[in-house]
């Protein structure tokens, strides 16, 4: 059984060819939940089919929290670029490209091309870092709301998302109840657990004790890599089922040496694959856009958005497909069940399917077969 496949090859990729750019707020309309007036606001983001005549064939997908725009994979100048999700999207894929319009936009308060924490002030000319505003999940969706009426789209076909693609894509509807046709929410919920918030503090801690961060400023300076890599070896646990790892690494030493000694170095296979995901990680993301973007995720609370789930999502036309991994340890498969129920008692069109899959979080994106059908038929394709 092999681990992290696409972790390995796919969502380190941060090359994106042919990437494009759409600037909003450039007068500083765009009001944050907070209420702050904040702009220029750019939005990177990738295309992959065509726009049908009366642009009913859109398909809005969420990115997962270290996702570029990259969703599919292409061919650019005889070099093919892989996509994080390209066993799903794609020509012949179940978000069938030669039928839907997908677009894919990095999320604001990223790092691959939006505006986020190491993008310049325009005040300065130099990295907001820790002065970039703080912002919601619902501020997220509202720049890409503003982002898709740029474009020219009014109505989608579906908007799609996995883990906090998902969240977004819950928020998009409870805001803009008859936007999209279709919602498919992959392993996420109407709010996060508990654990999931302590790991998510344990990350940013393992980023703001590193030396290197500086209070955020470290751009032009040394970089806080141990931090992040810590931060993002929490993270990778956490997408994976403890069994799936067991039966992957169980006790085995980097080399048998080890079998009969004490090291204080790295000793186990399981410490050697974690080194090894951190530190490819330090090579792609920015450490301050973990920091902004998991507490957008923390805060993420429809009951205290919207007082009740009811309030949320009454009146809305939007079909909801909910998908979940039996083994998900971060986004229980319970908790989109119940979310699931709710919507049914709110006379929602709703569905709910659990894939059986030992592979974690991170199944959402390895499985293919089953999963695949279920995202077809939730589109029509």
């Amino acid at each position: 059984m092999t681990l992290g496949t696409i972790g390995d090859t796919i969502d380190a990729a941060s090359e994106i060819p042919n990437v494009q750019t759409a600037v909003l707020s450039k007068d500083l309309s765009f009001q944050l939940e907070s209420g702050r007036r904040f702009g220029p606001i750019e939005v990177a983001y990738k295309t992959f089919g065509e726009l049908n005549r009366d642009k009913s064939n859109a398909v809005f997908v969420f990115p997962t929290l270290t996702a570029t725009p990259q969703v599919a994979s292409e061919t650019v100048g005889g070099k093919v670029f892989p996509g994080w999700w390209q066993n799903m999207v794609g020509k012949g894929k179940a978000i069938d490209t030669e039928k839907f319009f997908v677009i894919c936009a990095d999320h604001f308060g990223g790092c691959y091309g939006s505006t986020g924490p190491s993008s310049k002030n325009p005040d300065n000319g130099h990295e907001f870092g820790l002065n970039f505003p703080g912002f919601f999940i619902r501020d997220m969706v509202n720049v890409s709301l503003l982002f898709l009426k740029h474009l020219g789209i009014w109505k989608l076909h579906a908007v799609v998302g996995a883990s906090i693609g998902g969240l977004l894509a819950l928020e998009l509807v409870a805001l803009k109840k008859n936007l999209a046709k279709n919602a498919l929410i992959l392993g996420a919920s109407h709010k996060v657990s508990a654990t999931y918030l302590a790991l998510n503090y344990i990350a940013r801690q393992a980023i703001m004790l590193d030396p290197q961060w500086n209070n955020g400023n470290y751009y032009g300076r040394g970089f806080p890599e141990k931090g992040l890599s810590i931060a993002r070896q929490i993270g990778h646990i956490s997408y994976l089922n403890h069994l799936l790892l067991e039966s992957k690494f169980g006790r085995a030493p980097v080399n048998e040496k080890f079998r009969n000694h004490v090291s204080l170095d790295t000793q186990y296979r399981i410490e050697s694959y974690l080194d090894y995901q951190g530190k490819k990680f330090c090579k792609r993301f920015d450490p301050n856009s973990y920091i902004y973007l998991s507490k957008a995720i923390d805060t993420f609370d429809l009951l205290r958005e919207f007082g009740s789930i009811k309030n949320a999502f009454r009146g809305t036309g939007t079909k909801f497909t909910f998908i979940t991994i039996s083994s998900d340890n971060l986004f229980l498969p319970q908790d989109s069940m119940e979310l699931h129920k709710e919507l049914l008692g709110c006379n929602v069109n709703s569905s709910y399917n659990e894939v059986n899959s030992p592979k974690g979080h991170d199944g959402l994106f390895l499985e293919t077969g089953e999963l695949a059908s279920l995202v077809r038929d939730s589109l029509g394709n």
